[in-house]
């Protein structure tokens, strides 16, 4: 079965058109024909060329391809619009027991002590690094990944997060100006995502901290701990530490209590999914789907909203 490519063909009138809105969008977001080219799939080349009317060599009405793409990149600028038109708004970052616990290991070693945050996925480590972050001073977060393990790649995170964007040197003197940057500054580093770290950058870490004081996190799955245990010398200056294998049964109410879900039905069904891999991640996602549902349907949330939100997401029943 062939594809429905949508409208393919347009007028000299509908093509002036397209030129004109985008040059509108191009103007009214500040964007660089290089970030039109990004969200496009035109280049830079050719739509600084076809928007003023010089392409072709003027003869902008005869090629189809580019009002093609540029038509459909309306059309999907719509779309999402029409979706989040309809997406409820989320609650703030909520203080859970869990977070609160974190946020607590945060301030610990904020304080020049190392420490340890280790749990599955769905907890809300993300979320309680972000909050403690955007509420305190000479906090630098980094989010590590297998292709950025290394040395090198954290040291230039680190310096990133700081504000040195584009940083160059070699890993000595990359560390030289990390220990510089937070000596007798009352920083802290968290690296989530740290059960990626190599075990250089480990060390690392351990050498900065020990420098200079540094407060250092170390955020990460449940596989976190196991990984450190190989590490004595580290593991050893691990001050404070935080692990849980999912979320408390408080935590979930707090979420449920934020999206205004009542006690009830639609509550032990929160308190089911809650249990399951994924955590409060899970939760939210499920609320996101059944809030904008019930929404569509003009009627209040109920448990089969809940359900059906989702056996969409994740593929099951309730």
């Amino acid at each position: 079965m062939n594809a429905d490519l949508g409208k393919t063909t347009f007028s000299p009138e509908e093509i002036d058109d397209l030129r004109e809105r985008l040059k509108s969008h191009k103007d009214r977001l500040g964007l660089s024909w290089a970030d039109l080219a990004k969200i496009t799939g035109v280049t830079s080349g050719t739509l600084s060329a076809w928007v003023p009317g010089t392409y072709n060599k003027g003869e902008i009405h005869k090629n189809m391809d580019v009002p093609t793409r540029i038509h459909r990149f309306f059309q999907s600028v719509a779309e999402k619009a029409a979706l989040e038109a309809t997406m409820p708004s989320e609650p703030d970052f909520q203080m859970t027991v869990s977070a609160s616990r974190m946020i607590k290991v945060l301030q610990l070693s904020h304080m020049g002590d190392m420490g340890l945050i280790s749990s599955p996925p769905g907890v809300g480590k993300t979320a309680a690094v972000k909050q403690y972050a955007a509420t305190r001073a000479n906090v630098f977060v980094v989010t590590v990944s297998p292709a950025t393990r290394g040395v090198p790649y954290v040291l230039l995170a680190v310096l990133a997060a700081m504000g040195e964007a584009g940083a160059k040197g070699t890993p000595q003197g990359l560390s030289s100006r990390v220990r510089a940057r937070v000596r007798d500054a009352g920083a802290l580093i968290i690296v989530d995502e740290a059960q990626h770290l190599s075990s250089q950058a480990l060390e690392e870490l351990r050498s900065i901290h020990d420098e200079t004081e540094c407060g250092i996190v170390l955020v990460g799955d449940e596989t976190l701990i196991t990984v450190l245990k190989k590490f004595p010398q580290l593991y050893s200056r691990l001050g404070i530490r935080h692990s849980q294998p999912r979320p408390t049964t408080e935590d979930i109410s707090t979420l449920a209590e934020a999206w205004g879900v009542p006690r009830g039905a639609e509550l032990s069904y929160l308190m089911e999914i809650g249990r399951r891999a994924g955590g409060l991640r899970t939760i939210t996602k499920t609320l996101r789907l059944a809030v904008r549902g019930a929404m569509a349907g003009g009627a209040p949330m109920e448990v089969a909203d809940l359900k059906d939100a989702f056996a969409q997401r994740f593929g099951e029943g309730g």
